[in-house]
Formats: structure tokens, sequence, C-alpha cells
């Protein structure tokens, strides 16, 4: 199973990465057969440029910018094609002349937007470490790498001569130690499959290791198809459920109708009960009258004055017997219904005025304990 499984991700693959390629000579271009696949435009190296170029002092978000501004100022063609890999802080540049190369994309009959146009430096070989020549389609090249990043490239029509050799590796900055002496026989054109880096946008990050595609493009494909398939069934089987809910739900707001109905009505009420209660928020007089016969003491005390006016009470208590202003202070509060009660100054100990706060209904608690044995102590004649 595991093979078949492998064998059908291996025709996947070839057939998704199929490409068909055109390849830009000096001086023709060279169309593929007919078929389908990706387009791939191939420079050959002298229709392009190569340089890097050091942002190490750029800060990351001004990158780009001074990216654009090197290249406009190191690019000989009026209006300049690139590709581009970032390697840490350098920029590697690939640069060509866009409208030579459009002219001969429009003479074969294909759009700009479906070719992916690539040097062919990024279809050899990549090297972990050395100076190389390399065959190209036309003439030949020499590069130079250090831990798998080229550093420098140079073209030539045919292979260079010792001096330029040596001028071509010190240009690179090439240690003399580890400079070649002669030059080396140029290895046969061999161009991969697939870039051995991809290109990114200038505020990108640098991206190698472009093989990988060619594994990753059907397991993605291959993982959507089977995401779909999942999330079809998915939305199947909530679409049924979801007219199953509707016509359950529709039972039930039919059920609860009269119910809903009645709570309205109620809290309707209850509103208007409490704007009512709004209009008036103390109790009623008689209410307070009541209050305070309960907790008058019955042998003698009797209320004299009454004033109401906003919230402020004012009474005047007169007794036979002499008065203690503290014990009716307490029977008062006694009754949870006044709040703030002073007594006014006054030399006749036979009566008492007393100025208090009346309690808002929402404010007014039942008391927690009888109030009879404050009423004793208030009936108790002081000696």
């Amino acid at each position: 199973m595991l093979i078949k499984f492998k064998n059908f991700l291996h025709r996947l693959q070839r057939l998704l990465t199929r490409t068909r390629r055109y390849k830009q000579l000096l001086d023709s271009v060279s169309a593929p057969v007919k078929g389908f696949g990706r387009n791939v435009w191939i420079l050959s190296r002298p229709l392009y440029r190569y340089v890097r170029f050091d942002l190490k002092s750029v800060p990351k978000p001004q990158r780009p910018q001074a990216l654009a501004l090197h290249i406009r100022q190191w690019s000989p063609f009026s209006r300049t094609g690139w590709y581009l890999l970032w390697d840490e802080d350098d920029a590697l540049v690939w640069a060509w002349d866009a409208e030579r190369v459009e002219a001969a994309v429009l003479e074969n009959k294909l759009a700009q937007n479906s070719i992916n146009i690539v040097p062919e430096t990024l279809l050899h070989q990549c090297q972990e470490q050395g100076t190389y020549l390399v065959s190209c389609m036309d003439g030949v090249e020499g590069q130079v790498w250090r831990h798998r990043s080229l550093i420098s490239s140079r073209w030539w029509p045919k292979p260079p001569v010792i001096d330029e050799w040596v001028n071509f590796q010190r240009d690179a900055g090439s240690h003399p130690g580890s400079q070649v002496s002669k030059v080396p026989v140029a290895r046969p054109l061999n161009l991969g499959e697939v870039p051995w880096g991809k290109s990114v946008a200038q505020d990108g990050a640098a991206v190698y290791g472009a093989k990988v595609e060619a594994w990753l493009v059907p397991f993605i494909a291959l993982c959507l198809f089977a995401t779909t398939m999942w999330y079809g069934a998915q939305w199947i089987k909530l679409r049924t459920a979801n007219k199953t809910r509707a016509t359950e739900l529709e039972t039930l707001n039919q059920q609860a109708a009269p119910i809903v109905t009645a709570r309205s009505q109620a809290l309707e009420s209850l509103g208007r009960i409490k704007v009512l209660l709004a209009l008036d928020p103390y109790p009623n007089l008689l209410v307070l009258l009541s209050k305070l016969a309960e907790v008058l003491p019955k042998d003698g005390p009797y209320l004299k004055e009454w004033e109401f006016l906003n919230g402020k009470l004012k009474i005047l208590i007169a007794s036979p017997n002499k008065l203690v202003t503290s014990d009716y202070i307490k029977l008062l509060q006694s009754t949870g219904f006044f709040n703030n009660i002073q007594a006014a100054s006054t030399s006749d100990p036979y009566n008492l005025t007393l100025n208090m706060d009346i309690l808002s209904q929402a404010e007014i608690k039942t008391p927690m304990e009888s109030s009879e044995p404050i009423k004793q102590a208030a009936s108790t004649p002081t000696r």
C-alpha cells in the first residue's frame, strides 16, 4: 500500500511540475515541442548580469527601497527585470534588459504573466565551496561559491586565459592561497529541473533548496484535495443538521409564543410600576405615623408637632415625665424608616425636638430584632 501511494505521489509530482522550456540565446530562441505544462523562459548567461549587494548597514524595514535604488544605479538597462534571493544581509540579484526579453516573449506568442523567467545560472548545480568554470548555453561562466552561496559570477564567450581567470578570482575576494592557479576544464552543461534558489519579493526572506518543490507541490495538492473532500462531506452533514434544527426551532417558537407574550406584558407592567414608585420615593405619611405610634411608650409621651418636607422630618414629643434623648433616638432607629436622627438642644426636659431623614422605600429594611426591650427602657421614668 505504501509503495502504491509513493508511486501515485511520484506520478502526480511529474504531472504538476512538468515544464515547457523556452531558451533565449544570444541570437535566437529555442522553443519546446508542443505539449502542456508551466512555461519557463531560460535566459542565456550573456543576457543578464549578476551582483551581490551588502545591506547590513541598512535597517530591515528600509532595505527594499535601498535595494531598488542600488539596482537602478548599477543596472545599465533602461528598464530592468531581475531575479532576487536574500542570503542573510546580502541581496543576490540577476538583472536583464526587460524590453529585450519581453520582445522575445511576444514574438513567441506568450503572455508575460504566464511565464517564469529564470537565469540559467540558477539551473546549474549548486556548489558548497570553491571556484568553478561551467559551460553555458552560450560561452562559459566562472563561479565562486562559499557556504553554498554564489559569491561572484563572470561570463566569457570562450574559456578565459590565465590572466583573466586570476583577475576574476581576485575581484571575487578569494584568498591568494585558495586561488586556482590554472584555468580548469569547463564542466559540461547540465541544466537542472528547478532553480536551486526561488526568487522572492524585495522584502522577502532567502529561499534556497527549490528542489523541495518537486515533492512539496504534489503533497500540498493531495492535502488540499483530501481537505476539500472532507469539508464537502461535513458541509452536506451540516446542511442536513441545519434543516432539522430549523424545523425544531420553528416548533419550539410556536409553543413558546404564549409564554413570551405573557413575559413581555409582565415586564411592561413592572416598568410602569417602577415609574409610578419613582414619583414618590418616600413611604406614605400614614405609614410613618403608625411606625412612630408603635415605638412610642404607652405611658404618657405623645406626638405634639409634625413637620415633613422633601424627605426631612421634624417632630416634637411631649411627656409628663422627663424624656431621655438617647432612648428615643434608639426607638426611632429600630423602625428602619429613619436615619441621621438628631436632637435639638432645649432646656425643657419634658419636650424633645428631633430632626431626621426619611429613608426611601428602596432603602427601607425590616428590623432584624424586636423593639420591645427598647420600648420598656424608654417607658421607665428617669430618676
